[in-house]
C-alpha cells in the first residue's frame, strides 16, 4: 500500500496484516482517500498444481536446470510453495507485480 500513500500503521494494521500473512492468508486492504478502512483475509489454498512437484523434480534432477518461482503472493505463502516443490528460497520472487516479473525473468 505504500505506492498508493497508505500508512498501514494507522490503527496497527500493518501488524495484523503481517500476523494474518504469517498463517498462510492472503490479506486485501481497502483504502479511502488513503486511509485504510478495511481488511478482509482470505484462506485459500496455497498450493501448486498436482503435477508441478514432478515438473520440477524432472527439470532439476533430469535435465540439471535451476528453477526458480515469480509469484504475487506474500512472502509466507510463496516459501510454503516453494518449500513443497523443492525450489531453493534464493529462486523465490514474492509479491511481484506484473513488471517486476518481467525484470526477473529479463535477469536470467
Amino acid at each position: 500500500m505504500k505506492r498508493f500513500n497508505v500508512d498501514l500503521a494507522l490503527n496497527k494494521l500493518d501488524m495484523n496484516i503481517e500476523g494474518l500473512e504469517m498463517e498462510g492468508k492472503t490479506v486485501i486492504c481497502l483504502a479511502v482517500d488513503s486511509i485504510p478502512r478495511l481488511l478482509i483475509s482470505l484462506e485459500e489454498m496455497h498450493v501448486a498444481k498436482p503435477e508441478a512437484k514432478a515438473l520440477v523434480a524432472y527439470l532439476t534432477e533430469k535435465l540439471k536446470l535451476k528453477v526458480g518461482m515469480i509469484t504475487g503472493d506474500n512472502k509466507h505463502s510463496a516459501l510454503k510453495v516453494a518449500s513443497h516443490l523443492n525450489i531453493p528460497i534464493e529462486f523465490v520472487t514474492y509479491r511481484a507485480y506484473p513488471n517486476e516479473k518481467k525484470k526477473v525473468v529479463m535477469k536470467y
